[in-house]
């Protein structure tokens, strides 16, 4: 029997990890029922109440602003091809395909997914209240997720043939795990977090619409169909409650400080342009219920009028990472070019956070995509072609799981999973310009690309870019010397922390008006060019004008800071220096250490050019065989993996030595991928097993 062993601190760190989750569980339960007795007295009172208007009401109640309620509401391959996920399937970028094998994403949404569809494989699970009805959106979701794309024939939409192939998703052999986002019996989406084991990547395709929202189905809240503005009336009928960092925010950022394995995908929001053109009913709230506008009063503008500020609560956490959708590429093959190829879908809300912080975080295709859909229980067939940020946020989340996979068959560790801090930097690093240079309000850092960060987790290795987690102590500085590669490549540097939570405004004139930074632990990233001294600063937006472009200084309210230097000395040494302000704590404000991630691009090895990696020098062959494959190298080989090529590891040996031979005599006849690590780096060849 293996004897196991636990040292002391890992025994600490398990007992703080799971105190902390039942804290959270007991707080989030006593809000969400101080919440819904709130409600049940609003509804009393308005003489509408019905037993089954409250339930189906407070199911989907996302809390309260004063003694207005709010509600979650969902927000609804070429997207494959511009996010560059079609090269990582084909195993063109890794040496190996990549298809989400031995990955599960865990999806919160509006209701049950069609878990017998035929895109699905009984891959889709879900695992709350077994008597939810099946949704629509929900199926959606998974199908961008994990559709296979192997069904044949085609279907037919608004009288346009699609082949069934066009719904092939991001990961086409992971698994899901879906459950409601609404309170159900097992609690609310953050009970939920908390207390489901081992989530490690979370799809939340959902939001809170805190500017001008349609409602078409009337209830208590909502007395005629037409436009309901949400917002103080009386104080302001210019602004709203758009990127007010409120209580959800603070929820999910205390989830992932205590679990820095949950990496949360969010949607922005489908809010931009909303509200009332012509005649529609238009109502406020006044006196606890909504109330029709009356002669003579001034109607609120339409969502981000100023072409800025409509996301809700929940999508401006600072330790999640917001969404936003944008067009179909026209361009050939759908393929990313230059920033003017990327167009904002119309409907996607725009940030920033009240204090100048980018959201969205990134964008992704989320217009004209197909994907599974769901009419009935017998139809497993049933497809559908929509748009909203719903469905770009399932392309970043598969993408995660993609990054994942890869990096568990570079390492040989097939439990490998990232941290939040580690996921949000990668994305956001490589994600390709769009709109404005930097950063900005409508596409965030930009386009998600799923090959440039695949890229970084292939060169680590050789040291042609970085992605390390380093600790942070308070007042002392993290440097390290790195060299660029020069040329037309851009030296670039990024960093992200999970910040603590930290307590939001509660009062109207401060949730409006207040753009005091949300960062509890300000870290602050420099790069010096070492010839020169020369300071390099990151991207930051400016609060007073967010259409403006970002320019570079001292970043106060991002926990994600980035560095480029376009013309980069080629060899150049340069320093990456990260500091922090005042003193770091813990969620709790006692004083802490702090972790963070970085990356860096556009670099090269620090060493002597004589003991640069070759991939040349590693000789594989035969590579068509019946049986044996032979394998040389300058350098000790570290380890040997085959793949089949569903991405599937079927073979791995860490025996040390120069020479090394494999027999295939025990697989069938077919095409593998061969991967070989030395010190140096890491080569992968196509194999032919006769």
């Amino acid at each position: 029997m293996k004897k196991v062993v636990l040292s002391v601190g890992m025994l600490f760190s398990f007992y703080f990890s799971n105190a902390q989750n039942l804290k959270l569980k007991e707080k989030f339960e006593k809000q969400s029922l101080e919440n819904r007795k709130k409600f049940d007295s609003l509804l009393a009172k308005s003489g509408k109440y019905t037993a089954q208007e409250n339930d189906s009401l407070k199911s989907n109640l996302a809390g309260f602003v004063g003694e207005m309620p709010y509600f979650y509401t969902t927000e609804e391959t070429g997207a494959n091809a511009t996010s560059n996920i079609d090269e990582l399937q084909s195993g063109s970028v890794s040496g190996f395909p990549v298809n989400g094998n031995g990955i599960k994403i865990t999806v919160f949404d509006g209701g049950r997914p069609h878990e017998t569809h035929e895109q699905f494989g009984g891959r889709v699970t879900y695992s709350d209240v077994a008597t939810t009805t099946r949704n629509t959106h929900a199926t959606s979701v998974n199908s961008v997720l994990l559709g296979n794309g192997s069904a044949t024939g085609n279907f037919v939409i608004g009288g346009i043939s699609y082949p069934k192939a066009n719904a092939k998703g991001v990961l086409t052999n992971a698994t899901t795990e879906t459950y409601r986002f609404a309170s159900t019996t097992l609690g609310d989406n953050f009970t939920k977090l908390v207390s489901i084991p081992n989530i490690n990547i979370s799809n939340h395709s959902y939001g809170t619409n805190v500017g001008w929202m349609y409602i078409n189905t009337t209830n208590s809240t909502y007395p005629a169909v037409g436009w309901y503005w949400y917002g103080n009336y009386d104080l302001n009928t210019k602004d709203t409650y758009s990127g007010v960092y409120y209580t959800n925010d603070q929820k999910f950022d205390e989830i992932v400080y205590a679990q820095p394995n949950q990496i949360i995908v969010k949607s922005t929001g489908n809010y931009y342009g909303g509200g009332p053109t012509g005649s529609e009913l238009k109502f406020k709230y006044k006196d606890n219920a909504y109330v029709p506008f009356e002669n003579g009063d001034v109607i609120p503008e339409l969502n981000c009028s100023l072409g800025y500020n409509c996301i809700g609560f929940g999508s401006l956490a600072k330790n999640i990472i917001t969404v936003g959708a944008v067009n179909q590429l026209t361009t050939a093959g759908q393929k990313y070019t230059n920033s003017l190829d990327v167009e904002k879908g119309s409907f996607s809300s725009a940030g920033p956070r009240k204090d100048g912080a980018v959201k969205p975080d990134l964008t992704a295709v989320g217009v004209g995509m197909v994907m599974a859909s769901y009419l009935s229980v017998a139809n497993t067939t049933s497809y559908t072609s929509t748009f909203g940020t719903s469905f770009a946020t399932p392309i970043v989340s598969g993408i995660a799981g993609a990054l994942t996979q890869i990096e568990r068959n570079l390492s040989g560790n097939a439990g490998y999973i990232f941290r939040a801090d580690e996921m949000k930097a990668l994305l956001t690093h490589t994600a390709n310009e769009a709109g404005r240079p930097g950063p900005d309000v409508w596409y965030g850092w930009g386009l998600v690309d799923g090959k440039k960060a695949a890229q970084v987790l292939i060169n680590k290795s050789e040291e042609n870019s970085y992605l390390e987690r380093k600790t942070l102590i308070s007042g002392t500085s993290f440097e390290k010397e790195i060299k660029a590669t020069g040329g037309n490549e851009p030296l670039k540097v990024s960093i992200s922390w999970i910040d603590p939570a930290i307590a939001p405004f509660l009062d109207d004139v401060n949730m409006q008006s207040n753009h005091a930074s949300r960062i509890v632990n300000d870290l602050d990233l420099r790069v010096v060019e070492v010839s020169s001294g020369t300071v390099y600063y990151p991207w930051k937006l400016d609060i007073s004008n967010p259409n403006a472009n970002a320019t570079k200084g001292d970043n106060l309210v991002d926990n994600v800071e980035q560095v480029v230097i376009d013309n980069p000395v080629a060899d150049g040494i340069y320093k990456l220096i990260v500091t922090n302000k005042g003193t770091l704590v813990n969620q709790e404000g006692n004083s802490a250490d702090q972790d963070f991630a970085w990356v860096a691009t556009g670099t090269k090895k620090v060493t002597l050019a004589s003991s640069a990696f070759d991939k040349n020098e590693i000789k594989i062959y035969p590579t068509k065989t019946k049986d044996i494959i032979n394998i040389t190298s300058p350098n000790d080989i570290e380890r040997i993996a085959l793949f089949d090529m569903n991405g599937k590891m079927i073979l791995e040996n860490y025996k040390t030595s120069k020479s090394q031979s494999i027999n295939l005599n025990k697989f069938p006849s077919a095409v593998y991928m061969l991967l070989v690590k030395t010190k140096t780096g890491t080569v992968s060849k196509k194999i032919i097993k006769e």
